[in-house]
Parts: structure tokens; sequence; C-alpha cells
């Protein structure tokens, strides 16, 4: 499914999306500083995801690989509201479309490292798309009861913190073209919240939530580095 179509407003400056997993993503733990970001962009209304899902799902079980899960509100139209959707995933994608340069929006959605987009690859695929090794420092700690972040960047950053699910989630579809589905997703975002400079870099974590950031390259949107926090 495609949807033609907001600028990556993250990359007018460089961005740290800070990411720390609370649990395992699907088996095993996620590495303090993942070499792989995959981000997918999927819709329970959209016929051809599940494919993508459970593709996700596979890449997930490596510990070295972050995965996030978006869902997109665009197809709520065809008869099913996507109860993990929300305007502001959609606008994300957006802001990776004008990035990219890309014509539209459309599900599934697959980007690698903030640097290519399909709505299909192989695990080779992935494999070959590793965040850069020298990345900008980016480090997570525990303090207490609360998770911090701290990094190397010299430029002016915008911290964007991902909140998500870790582990997989079913919903059982009743309308639209998924109707009588059940759809399986994995580390399902909840929210994007911008933070700024002036704010405590540390924050005390939500029960059974998942923190998840990156450091992207302020024009290209590539991704410079991740990390993943424990708590």
């Amino acid at each position: 499914m495609t949807h033609p179509t907001r600028n990556f407003s993250a990359l007018s400056l460089p961005v740290l999306l800070a990411a720390f997993a609370a649990t395992p993503a699907v088996a095993g733990e996620t590495a303090a500083n993942p070499t792989h970001v995959v981000e997918l962009f999927t819709s329970q209304g959209c016929s051809s995801c599940p494919p993508a899902n459970r593709f996700v799902t596979k890449l997930a079980e490596d510990a070295n690989t972050l995965v996030l899960s978006y869902g997109v509100t665009y197809w709520d139209y065809l008869g099913w509201t996507d109860t993990f959707g929300d305007p502001k995933f959609t606008i994300r994608q957006k802001d990776y479309r004008d990035a990219f340069g890309a014509a539209n929006v459309y599900t599934p959605q697959i980007v690698l490292g903030g640097s290519a987009h399909s709505p299909k690859y192989s695990k080779r695929d992935v494999a070959d798309m590793a965040l850069p090794t020298e990345g900008v420092g980016l480090r997570s700690y525990v303090e207490g009861d609360s998770v911090c972040f701290t990094h190397d960047a010299n430029n002016p950053i915008k911290f964007d913190i991902v909140t998500f699910v870790p582990g997989e989630q079913t919903v059982k579809v009743e309308r639209g073209e998924n109707g009588g589905r059940v759809m399986k997703l994995t580390n399902v975002v909840t929210e994007v919240e911008e933070w700024t400079l002036d704010r405590d870099p540390c924050f005390l974590p939500q029960p059974n939530k998942g923190y998840a950031a990156l450091i992207h390259d302020a024009v290209s949107a590539r991704i410079l580095d991740a990390a993943v926090a424990v708590k």
C-alpha cells in the first residue's frame, strides 16, 4: 500500500533519539550500543504489512539489532482504526520521506539506520547497513531509580525520547483489509517526546516500557549512534 503525501524537524540539528530498552526485544538482551537500527512504519489496516511485521520480529532476536515499530494513521479510513497508531508517527515517517527526497510515504516501510528505505529487505541487506563504528560517544547509565544518557557530540542537538513496549504484542483486527486476522508486532512505539538541552538528562522509566534513541545526521537523517539502557 502506498499513500501520497513535513520535514525531518529533528534533522534541522543533529538529533538524539535516546534509546533505552528496559527489557529484551524478543529473545536475549539488546546490546548497550546496538550496531543496527531498524524502524518499521506499519499499520493494522495494511494487508501487505504482516510479512514485514514478522521480518522485524525475527531481526529483534539479534541482541545487536534495535527494532522499533511505528503505527501510522493514514489507512484508518479503510474501516479499522490502528490501536497503536498516532499522528506523531505519521509525521515522523513524512519527515523521513523529506530527508530521503522520496515522493510518497507507504506501508510497510522499513528504514535501515536512517539511511535507506524499502517495503522489503533481506537479513543480508540489514547486516550490510551497520551504524558508523566511530559514533559520537553516546552512552547510557543508571542513577538510582532513573536512567540517564550522555554523549560526546560537539554540535547543538535536540533530544527525542522514544517510548516503546518491548517484545511482541498481538491485536485482533475486526474490520478493514485485515478483518478477522491477528496482527503481531514487535517493540511497538507509544510516544515520541522532544527534549531540550536544559532538561535533566535523567528520568524515571515507566513500568514495562523501553526507551529508544538515536543520533541523526542533520541533513541526511543517517543514524550516527545509538544506545540502550537496561533498568
